[in-house]
């Protein structure tokens, strides 16, 4: 039995895998993402920004963030 005055132990945080702050994305998202980013480098010459890969891919802005960043 646990007295008042002593508190149970924290629970263990899950483990993420190493991609910084962002989740890990399916693979085939990622493979979507990579062929948007070079067609549009080959187009544009320049990188595109996360706000047109999330309009690209019809995903939410943080989605399209982290698989910018993980590429």
């Amino acid at each position: 039995m646990i007295a008042a005055s002593e508190s149970a132990p924290a629970p263990a945080a899950a483990k993420l895998p190493a991609t910084g702050s962002h989740p890990a994305l399916p693979a085939a998202l990622l493979n979507t993402a990579w062929r948007i980013a070079e067609a549009h480098h080959a187009e544009h010459g320049a990188l595109i920004t996360a706000a047109q890969l999330a309009t690209r891919m019809g995903v939410a802005l943080p989605v399209a963030t982290a698989a910018l960043a993980q590429l």
